[in-house]
Parts: C-alpha cells; sequence; structure tokens
C-alpha cells in the first residue's frame, strides 16, 4: 500500500465483531467494523507520513474502554516507500476523500433495527415492527417518533426485547427517514436511533393510513362499518318509534270519526 490509498478491511464471523476498531500507526484514523452482511467491514486510509514497512495492525474489542484493555495484534500492512512529491499529492488527495457512508446490511431475517445505521427498505402505507434489544425492564417508557410514521408508537415487553409496530404514512415520498426516540422523564431533544428507508406504496392496492391505522389499534375497517351502519339503522329504528308514538297521540286526541 502507498500513503494516501484507501484499504478494506473484512472480517468474517467469528474473526471479529461488530463494531470493533482496527488501529494502527499507518492509518490516518481508526475503522469501526460494521456490518455488511455477510461480512463486517470498514474503510481505512494509509496515512501521508507513514513510514515504509510493514506495520502491525491491532484490533480493539467494541467493549474495551479501560486501561488494562488490551488491543489484540491482528493483522499486518506493508507500506510502500514514497518520495516527497508523492507525500504532497497524498495530502491534498485526503483532502478530498468522500465522506464515508455509514449505512448497513444486515441479515433480511435480522430484527429491525439492529444498529442505528440499519436500513431497511419499506413500503409506504405498511406496518413495521420494531424491536430494542437493549432496554430491558423499560417497558412502555420508551416512545419513536418520525416523519414517515402516521403513529407514535410505544415499546413493550416483559423480558429483555421490547417491540411496537409503526404505521408508515401514505403519502411519504420516498427517502431515508430518521426515527427518534423518547424516554419517559427525559430532557432535552430526542435523540436518532434509527433510520429507514421509504418505497412507493404497492401499486396493486390502494394505500390507505387510516385504515392502517385501525388495524394497529385492533379495529378493522369492516367492524367500523358495521359499527356505522348499525348505528344508523338504530337512529332509523328510534325515529320510526317517534314518529309512531306521535301518530297515537295525533289520534287519540282527534277520536274516531
Amino acid at each position: 500500500m502507498r500513503p494516501g490509498d484507501t484499504l478494506t478491511v473484512d472480517a468474517r464471523s467469528g474473526e471479529a465483531s461488530y463494531g470493533d476498531t482496527v488501529h494502527s500507526s499507518a492509518f490516518v484514523a481508526p475503522g469501526r467494523l460494521r456490518m455488511m452482511d455477510p461480512l463486517l467491514t470498514t474503510t481505512v486510509t494509509i496515512a501521508c507520513d507513514a513510514r515504509p514497512g510493514t506495520v502491525p495492525v491491532l484490533r480493539r474489542g467494541a467493549g474495551d474502554v479501560g486501561p488494562d484493555e488490551h488491543p489484540l495484534r491482528w493483522a499486518r500492512v506493508r507500506v510502500r516507500p514514497a518520495g516527497e512529491a508523492a507525500r504532497r499529492a497524498c495530502r491534498d488527495r485526503v483532502k478530498e476523500l468522500p465522506t464515508p457512508d455509514l449505512e448497513e446490511r444486515w441479515a433480511p431475517s435480522d430484527t429491525w433495527p439492529q444498529s442505528e445505521w440499519d436500513v431497511r427498505t419499506f413500503r409506504a402505507g405498511s406496518r413495521v415492527t420494531i424491536t430494542d434489544n437493549d432496554d430491558e425492564g423499560a417497558d412502555g417508557e420508551i416512545s419513536l417518533t418520525s416523519r414517515a410514521f402516521a403513529d407514535r408508537p410505544v415499546l413493550r415487553g416483559a423480558r429483555a426485547v421490547l417491540t411496537a409496530t409503526a404505521t408508515l404514512k401514505c403519502g411519504a415520498a420516498p427517502g431515508l427517514y430518521v426515527v427518534y426516540r423518547h424516554d419517559a422523564g427525559q430532557r432535552g431533544p430526542d435523540r436518532r436511533w434509527a433510520r429507514l428507508r421509504v418505497a412507493p406504496a404497492s401499486p396493486a392496492k390502494a394505500c390507505s393510513t387510516d385504515r392502517a391505522a385501525a388495524r394497529a389499534t385492533g379495529a378493522s375497517p369492516t367492524s367500523v362499518l358495521a359499527w356505522t351502519a348499525g348505528g344508523v339503522l338504530l337512529a332509523a329504528t328510534a325515529g320510526m318509534a317517534l314518529v309512531r308514538r306521535a301518530r297515537v297521540r295525533r289520534f287519540r286526541a282527534e277520536g274516531p270519526e
């Protein structure tokens, strides 16, 4: 590798864990392993002032924060010699490097979201199951909001896993949306918790957010329609009874001819 080159680091399951970071004196900055199913991956850049030779790459666990946690010697990278002109060109090239893409790709069988950048695609008007594996005991204490949501779901669960169901607006424009988290008793702004991508509603089905929200609360459009029809029938029956009573009173007042 030459100074200024970008290096993609991949790891299979068992070789590293999600959130681990890779460090080296040859890198501009450490790289954090993120999920791109089926691999964990990160991209690092060889520093412009990196010394030529073989340099060790260290891996530090996601939870290793104390001074007693020693990073693991994990790999090696070989840096080729570069002249002063090449190093100056390297500095200009590094300044123009694009911002890394933070979106992750998890297995479709995994619950959503697995991380803040676990971006999945859902159709407008659909119902989305949300799962939280990190807030045991917070039943009913966490609510979620998003410009894509037609409602404000609340995470619930008596065990380690909390779940909720959100209904996406039929009119939500295609694109990336942020999901914000609000904790009970929280002070300050809600924090970003997840992201999702909205695709257009299915052309084969009529999209109705009201109907989807009714299903989410346990009421079906049929039951609502039946209740409405019953109400009309009840009102009509009551009206007929009033007319009949009025006719009887009128007949008694006038008497038989």
